[in-house]
């Protein structure tokens, strides 16, 4: 069992690499395609949310917010209801990148699933998404 979770270490890390190679040259780094993809998948999600969603820091989440911004990937706007919260929206830049993020996730999906076959396809992501909420349940209590 402990080489299952080395493989799931090991698949986060090789495709967030090559992701941060692929993506470079549009001057995101770090993960901030994540990001991107995040925000342009969740328009108006919040920073705090945004951070809850991919687990990170809420620090690691205001550079990388940041960085998109000052890009022009991002912007934050004005919420008339609450004066606090500032939603993030991607901006005509950031959509239009968008199809290239989409296409590199699947590219990189067909490179992990190829050779299953769709039943295997399908029980690995219910497996998967077993074992994600089991740690969410975990880390859930922890932060109690």
């Amino acid at each position: 069992m402990p080489n299952s979770f080395r493989s799931i270490g090991l698949i986060a890390r090789a495709t967030s690499e090559i992701g941060n190679q692929l993506f470079q040259r549009a001057d995101l780094q770090n993960n901030q395609f994540i990001y991107l993809m995040r925000i342009v998948e969740n328009p108006g999600i919040t920073q705090t949310d945004l951070a809850t969603q991919l687990h990170v820091d809420p620090s690691t989440c205001l550079r990388a917010v940041r960085k998109l911004i000052d890009y022009q990937y991002v912007t934050r706007q004005a919420d008339a209801n609450n004066k606090k919260r500032r939603p993030l929206v991607a901006t005509e830049k950031g959509q239009a990148f968008y199809p290239q993020l989409e296409a590199y996730e699947q590219h990189i999906l067909g490179i992990g699933t190829h050779g299953l076959s769709a039943g295997e396809s399908l029980l690995l992501e219910e497996l998967l998404t077993k074992v994600a909420v089991n740690i969410q349940e975990y880390q859930a209590t922890q932060d109690d």
